[in-house]
């Protein structure tokens, strides 16, 4: 019963803050403490603590930051020079933003892969005319591409390591790990694809660009703090792959990405890049405040059983020719509420030797739902990544419509993905 008025709270917060134009957060909060409360016997204290602090730190490091380039013109500038230097063609765009992440993501940038390059890729975007959703799928798909594969990517090699815990050898999770990687690299081609052409963004026309101008001088002391700010987000966790040692290990430990936000807006409020308080202000407070408190109800939802359920429908009651199907959805939906390396994996990677004993169906097509399944969600704005992806946008009017407009893809993506799932596409590879 509370399990069903949970996942009755979290459409109603949904349906009445699209609707009637209320904050989502303040729904969904208020129903995450009376459910929590009344329904599960959670103290306000505990409830409280399902607050999705990580996340909350992000946003507000990154407006910080990125508000000081944004309000003096640098991030504008930027972009205009970056939109000349395609010569003005629109329609490149999205892929151009989708490969500087996959690269970026690659490299070791992870999950700050949109703190990084998003903001430079919103403006550039915006200035070609290109839509804001698939300018944060080309940001959120581009990185699910680079920072998950199988040798430095965080969810990759706790793909392979699952894969290992399931009794696989270790040549043979490489491999298998490897087919789910380019598995992932496809599907998330074709959902870029998809919504380029949903969306209209290959009609986007060649866009006059005049020669942009010149960096100010308060412009160029802003472009040099971002860029070192890049430098030091990303340079120390290649090397600490490359060549661990203490030294390297301590200096990357500490430049991570929020810590190297909140001393960057300290260094550009010494050198006046921008007035403080006005940055301060356009801390972007709605979104913050929609995004815990839907977090916030998720994790009730999750406390009154919602796992356990999904679990149990999935292993029970599914026939096996809609088995890769399913698997995709009720991935997609757990990660909803919980992570998908963290929880989602490990819950369902080790159904996998089951099911493909017992159904006969491919165990890379298996893991590939799984795996996929729990990233095709990373667009939501309560996914990490997602919420990320969203404040990274540097223009107020833009951030402000973005949420919404991405639950619907969230929720899109996962429909399309169990389509080709049926179709056999992720039957390509086999062992």
């Amino acid at each position: 019963m509370v399990l069903t008025l949970c996942i009755l709270a979290i459409i109603v917060s949904i349906i009445v803050g699209w609707k009637w134009k209320f904050n989502t957060g303040i729904i969904a909060l208020a129903f995450a403490f009376l459910i929590g409360n009344f329904g599960l016997g959670l103290s306000i204290n505990e409830i409280i603590s399902f607050w999705p602090t990580t996340i909350v730190f992000y946003l507000i490091a990154i407006s910080l930051f990125f508000n000081y380039p944004t309000n003096n013109g640098t991030m504008d500038v930027l972009g205009k020079k970056l939109l000349y230097a395609l010569g003005g063609n629109a329609k490149l765009v999205p892929f151009v933003i989708m490969v500087v992440c996959a690269i970026v993501g690659g490299l070791g940038a992870g999950a700050s892969t949109p703190v990084i390059v998003g903001p430079f890729c919103f403006v550039m975007a915006v200035s070609a005319g290109v839509s804001p959703v698939t300018t944060a799928l080309a940001i959120a798909l581009g990185n699910v591409m680079g920072s998950n594969n199988p040798y430095n990517g965080y969810g990759g090699v706790i793909g392979k390591n699952l894969i290992i815990e399931n009794g696989v050898e270790e040549a043979q999770a490489i491999t298998m790990s490897n087919y789910v990687w380019i598995n992932t690299i496809i599907i998330s081609v074709i959902v870029m694809i998809i919504f380029y052409f949903a969306l209209k963004d290959f009609k986007a026309k060649k866009v006059k660009v005049d020669q942009p101008p010149k960096f100010s001088k308060d412009q160029k002391k802003t472009l040099i703090v971002v860029l070192c700010a890049f430098v030091l987000m990303v340079v120390p966790a290649i090397l600490n792959s490359m060549v661990p040692n203490d030294v390297i290990a301590k200096i990357a430990g500490f430049c991570q990405p929020q810590a190297i936000m909140i001393v960057g807006s300290f260094v550009c409020a010494c050198m006046k890049l921008g007035k403080e308080k006005d940055i301060i202000k356009q801390i972007p407070v709605s979104t913050i405040v929609m995004i815990v408190g839907v977090y916030t109800l998720i994790q009730v939802a999750a406390a009154a059983g919602l796992v356990d359920f999904i679990s149990h429908a999935l292993a029970n009651s599914i026939p096996k020719f809609l088995v890769p199907a399913a698997i995709v959805l009720f991935a997609a939906f757990l990660s909803f509420f919980s992570s998908s390396t963290s929880t989602v994996m490990p819950l369902m990677y080790p159904l996998v030797p089951m099911l493909s004993a017992e159904l006969g169906l491919n165990p890379i097509m298996l893991y590939t739902c799984i795996f996929w399944g729990g990233l095709s969600t990373a667009v939501s704005p309560f996914s990490t990544g997602g919420a990320i992806t969203i404040a990274a946008c540097p223009i107020d009017e833009v951030r402000e419509g973005l949420p919404n407009k991405m639950i619907i893809t969230a929720l899109i993506i996962p429909v399309i993905t169990m389509i080709l799932a049926t179709l056999g596409i992720f039957n390509i590879f086999t062992v």
